[in-house]
């Protein structure tokens, strides 16, 4: 059983993306463990980014263009300024992605299709919590597809034409994405969905503010305030 309701991890979600955006230096290391903190407690799920090579690799080329990277000149190939004032920009920037990344990976892992569209149809926005399930999906599947896609074209020797295998690549991969959007429309579609009704939400997967809720708020706000002191 989820520790906050759904709209709890949703306004953990605003707090986190709203700190990274305006956070700078310490602001964003404290956040990044704040978010750490949050998910071993209450959203292990969430984590799961973490697991993934591809993430550290894209948090490594950020640290790699800080040398190239000063706050006046901006990116500086031809002169690397191997300084703490670059060095810093690639830490910050980093650390800000890392602190989108969980703010987006803790809150909305914990949500399932139901919990969306139960929120949306409290907030008079009908149809719209359906989409972005469907969208949440869609973006965890893909991974796969692109993944098996690669291979396909690998082990027909594509690879030897990078452009053609390029353009094939692309073309299967959006073609597989929408059939797949197509036929989630579909089940709701045979299942009598209407987006401008809340009769298929669940009401208790939003439902009333849990006991825990009113910490979650108070943690948040007194942390949020802590943060920008560090500033």
């Amino acid at each position: 059983m989820k520790r906050f309701s759904a709209l709890g991890y949703l306004l953990f979600t605003v707090w986190g993306v709203a700190l990274a955006l305006i956070g700078r230096g310490w602001q964003l290391a404290a956040l990044v463990i704040l978010e750490f903190a949050f998910g071993l407690a209450w959203s292990r799920e969430g984590l799961r980014p973490l697991r993934r090579l591809r993430f550290w690799t894209f948090i490594a080329i950020a640290l790699a263009l800080g040398p190239f990277l000063t706050p006046t000149s901006g990116l500086a190939l031809d002169r690397p300024s191997f300084d703490w004032s670059g060095l810093s920009v690639g830490l910050e920037m980093a650390a800000r992605a890392l602190s989108l990344t969980l703010a987006f990976s803790l809150g909305l892992s914990a949500l399932s299709l139901s919990d969306l569209v139960a929120l949306f149809d409290r907030l008079h926005l009908p149809g719209l919590g359906f989409a972005l399930g469907v969208a949440m999906n869609l973006l965890k599947s893909l991974e796969s597809m692109a993944r098996v896609t690669f291979e396909t074209i690998k082990l027909r020797g594509g690879l030897r034409r990078p452009l053609v295998a390029l353009r094939l690549f692309l073309v299967t991969l959006v073609t597989n994405t929408l059939r797949y959007g197509d036929q989630i429309v579909d089940v709701a579609a045979m299942r009598a969905f209407d987006p401008n009704s809340d009769r298929f939400s669940d009401p208790e997967a939003i439902g009333r503010s849990r006991p825990a809720d009113a910490g979650l708020v108070l943690g948040l706000l007194l942390s949020g305030v802590l943060l920008l002191a560090l500033g």
